[in-house]
C-alpha cells in the first residue's frame, strides 16, 4: 500500500510540472537584460596582453580562425554570464533576432539589430538589444568582443528605423578588423530561454577607439 502511495504523489508531482511550464512561458520576462555571452577561455583572450583587433581574413591565416565554427563566446569588457543556445521557437511562437552588414559612417562603426516574426502566435513587440562586436585575436586565439551596445523598447517586428537598435563605435584608425552584430530578443510579457542571434561577419576600414 505505501509503495502504491508513493508511486501516486510521484505522479502527481509529475503532472503539476507539466502545467506549471506553460504557465511560466506566458509570464512576464521581468528578468533585465540578457546576459552577455562569455567563456573563460574568451575572456583570457579579451584581456590579453598581446590582444589586438584583426580582419577575419588576418585571423584566418596568422591564428587559424574558423569563421564558420560553432559560436562560442562573446564577452564584453564588464560582463559575465553564461553560454547559451538561441531558442527561437518557443510554445507556438516562432521569431528571430537579426542584425544587417556592419558598417562606417561619419567615423563610426555601427550596425542594425532588430527582429522578425515568423509563425504562431507571439507578442506584437520585443524589447532589442544589439551588440556591436570586433574580432580580437592574441596568443590564446580569437573572440568576439563586444565594443558598444544598443536598445530599443518595445518595437514591432521588422526593420528600419523605429524598429531596430543601433550601437555606434568610433574608429582609432581605418586598419581592417572584423565586425559582426550580436541580437538578443526579449518578447514582451512572453518568458522564453535567452539566446543571441548573430549576423554576417565583414571587415572593414575601422579599428576600434
Amino acid at each position: 500500500m505505501r509503495t502504491k502511495k508513493k508511486f501516486g504523489l510521484a505522479i502527481a508531482a509529475a503532472f503539476a510540472l507539466v502545467i506549471a511550464v506553460p504557465a511560466a512561458a506566458s509570464a512576464d520576462s521581468g528578468e533585465g537584460a540578457p546576459p552577455s555571452d562569455t567563456s573563460d577561455l574568451a575572456a583570457q583572450i579579451a584581456n590579453a596582453p598581446d590582444l589586438r583587433y584583426v580582419s577575419v581574413a588576418e585571423a584566418v591565416e596568422e591564428f587559424g580562425f574558423d569563421p564558420s565554427a560553432p559560436v562560442e563566446s562573446t564577452p564584453s569588457s564588464d560582463e559575465s554570464g553564461l553560454v547559451l543556445t538561441p531558442m527561437n521557437e518557443w510554445w507556438g511562437c516562432e521569431w528571430d533576432g537579426k542584425a544587417d552588414y556592419p558598417h562606417v559612417t561619419n567615423g563610426e562603426a555601427s550596425v542594425h539589430g532588430y527582429w522578425v516574426y515568423k509563425s504562431g502566435s507571439c507578442p506584437s513587440t520585443a524589447d532589442i538589444t544589439a551588440n556591436l562586436q570586433a574580432l580580437g585575436c592574441s596568443s590564446l586565439g580569437c573572440t568576439w568582443i563586444t565594443q558598444a551596445t544598443g536598445t530599443a523598447t518595445a518595437v514591432t517586428p521588422g526593420s528600419g528605423t523605429g524598429h531596430w537598435a543601433t550601437p555606434h563605435k568610433a574608429c582609432a584608425n581605418s586598419n581592417p578588423v572584423g565586425w559582426r552584430g550580436e541580437v538578443y530578443v526579449g518578447l514582451t510579457n512572453f518568458w522564453h530561454p535567452y539566446g543571441p542571434s548573430y549576423g554576417a561577419q565583414v571587415d572593414l576600414s575601422c579599428s576600434p577607439a
